[in-house]
């Protein structure tokens, strides 16, 4: 069912994001307070109600706002969680994990954009586009929440320390990426596995949990981080270039004041200039296909050499084209959605 209807999915998450604008922007994202420790400094350590926290009786007035202000932020941080993953979860089910699935045969076979779609489809229909959707929107939770949550923490911080917008965007998005790569390593693991062997003698089975199980028993829990290294600086790359190029965009050249045109195009700016680092992709695509398929896996340097030596450098920006459309579609869901909700 979610294969079936992934697009309409996706817009109606959509939908319900942009329908509570105005309770986003009151919200926002605050630093976590140890209400504890502030409620001593203020009170005092002695003080009878430091032992009646939570007693109206002998709590004074300003105590009680404290301890509001404390639920709300809490409140604020589930919130960003869930706005994250459900950003995250409609850009991948919209056409996210379509174009992941394009990417992922071109970068390692010989195959176009246009004929490795057709092929896909030709194995198993226009569905076969979300295969691994399961495993994709498990990962698109938890992607979407940390990176959101790691991203706003950061801008706060930049901002309070008195740094500029794109200084904050390149903060966020640093801290966000490496906040991801903890979850994606895994799970891009077993998705670039059912992709590349969909289909071979042997993987017929294949399913989310049956890749999972196999790379456990070969290569244990390290098995299933194999590759974090590039996946780690390709996350890292890719959300500082997506969310700095998009902040200069919006600043430098101006295209907010186009509204929603601008914030758009500004979005497709910041997606087309994180490709720079297309060959951290290319080698992390090529390192966990040989894990999925029980091979051991090589240094990224050895893959870097092998990959030039095979097919030159053009070789190393396989899979560019859809990884390109991919960005732009990510970077306008991650970072120009919540810039037009504010947060």
């Amino acid at each position: 069912m979610i294969t079936l209807h992934s697009p309409v999915l996706a817009c109606l998450l959509l939908f319900s994001l942009i329908g509570d604008v105005a309770a986003l922007r009151r919200i926002g994202l605050d630093s976590v307070t140890f209400c504890s420790t502030e409620r001593k400094r203020k009170i005092g350590p002695n003080s009878v109600r430091n032992r009646f926290p939570l007693s109206r009786e002998y709590a004074s007035q300003n105590d009680i706002n404290h301890i509001t202000e404390c639920a709300a932020s809490t409140g604020a941080v589930f919130m960003t969680l869930g706005r994250g993953a459900a950003l995250r979860v409609a850009s991948d089910l919209s056409g996210g994990t379509p174009l992941e699935s394009i990417k992922c045969r071109v970068t390692k076979t010989t195959d176009g954009p246009i004929e490795a779609c057709k092929k896909i489809i030709a194995e198993g229909g226009i569905q076969n586009l979300w295969a691994g959707s399961f495993s994709r929107t498990i990962e698109g939770i938890l992607l979407g929440a940390f990176f959101l949550l790691g991203s706003n923490a950061a801008k706060k911080q930049v901002f309070a320390m008195g740094g500029s917008k794109t200084a904050a965007a390149l903060a966020g998005g640093l801290v966000g990426g490496l906040a991801q790569a903890v979850v994606m390593t895994p799970a891009g693991m077993v998705f670039t596995s059912l992709n590349l062997n969909r289909g071979k003698k042997g993987y017929e089975d294949d399913n989310f949990l049956t890749v999972t199980k196999r790379i456990y028993q070969e290569r244990g829990l390290n098995g299933m981080f194999c590759g974090g290294g590039p996946m780690a600086m390709r996350q890292a790359t890719n959300w500082m270039s997506r969310s700095c190029f998009t902040e200069i965009a919006r600043t430098t050249f101006r295209m907010s004041e186009f509204g929603l045109l601008g914030e758009i195009g500004a979005g497709a700016i910041g997606g087309i200039g994180s490709c720079w680092n297309t060959p951290i992709e290319t080698i992390r695509v090529y390192l966990q296909a040989d894990v999925g398929a029980g091979k051991d896996a090589k240094t990224p340097v050895e893959y870097w050499n092998d990959i030039v030596e095979e097919q030159g450098y053009s070789g190393l920006f396989r899979g560019v084209t859809p990884r390109g459309i991919q960005a732009i579609w990510q970077t306008v869901f991650m970072v120009t959605v919540p810039n037009l909700l504010g947060i």
